[in-house]
């Protein structure tokens, strides 16, 4: 009740409004809304959603409700699905992958968990054609482009929902899927939306611990950054060579 009354004031300060302004908006008294404020009482339930919107939030927010999960809880949900998939049970890791996500369908982190699920199954969907019969080859397929568009929709629900964490790895991950779908537009944008520090903070974390004579976890750190930016490298390496063997081509 405490904290719906401090939400119930912050909000309305955040909107310039006074007590009075407020009641007038709900066709309330300003008696009312102070008690709301004052926990002496809770707004009736038929005035939440009036006084969420005069407010400009939610009722989930004015009665202290997240609707996001830990990632320990997503992972959780997500397990088995990640079963059917190691199975190689696809059309089953696809079914129970969505009963989960509709179990907390407003959760950030549950989409992020669920679209990196739908990746894999449409990674492992594509393994499997090559391996099939005939007659299975087009339902492999059919499920590996299902999973791909569902991953991608999970994705953006992250990049537009998501912590800055969330949206950073989000916008990272479907610059590539989007090149997977032929979609290349979608791909060079998320590519640009993606907000990267002007260095890598491990360099500065690695120095600090170097100074203070920590030093196996300063090469820990070192050789972790290293070996990514090695990676980093190698990729633009390939992107490079492609590039060249496409002129070439032309």
């Amino acid at each position: 009740m405490l904290n719906t009354a401090y939400t119930i004031r912050e909000k309305r300060r955040a909107c310039g409004y006074t007590q009075e302004r407020l009641a007038q908006a709900l066709g309330l008294t300003p008696a009312a809304v102070s008690k709301w404020e004052t926990g002496q009482t809770l707004p009736d339930v038929t005035m939440l959603c009036p006084l969420a919107e005069a407010l400009g939030t939610t009722t989930d927010e004015l009665l202290g409700f997240n609707p996001d999960v830990s990632e320990e809880r997503a992972e959780e949900l997500l397990q088995p699905g990640r079963d059917a998939l190691a199975q190689g049970d696809f059309s089953n890791a696809t079914k129970l992958g969505e009963k989960a996500v509709q179990l907390h369908p407003a959760s950030a982190t549950l989409a992020f968990a669920a679209a990196s699920l739908f990746m894999e199954i449409a990674q492992e969907a594509q393994k499997a054609v090559a391996a099939s019969e005939p007659a299975e080859r087009l339902l492999q397929e059919s499920i590996g482009r299902a999973a791909l568009a569902r991953s991608i929709e999970l994705f953006e629900v992250c990049r537009q929902d998501g912590s800055l964490e969330q949206r950073e790895a989000a916008a990272f991950v479907l610059a590539g899927q989007y090149v997977l779908a032929g979609d290349h537009d979608r791909a060079l944008e998320a590519a640009r939306s993606i907000h990267m520090p002007q260095a890598d903070p491990r360099i500065m974390e690695a120095a600090a611990l170097a100074a203070s004579d920590k030093l196996d976890e300063a090469e820990i750190i070192a050789r972790h950054a290293l070996k990514e930016k090695e990676n980093d490298a190698s990729a633009l390496q390939d992107i490079l060579s492609g590039i060249q063997k496409k002129r070439n081509d032309q």
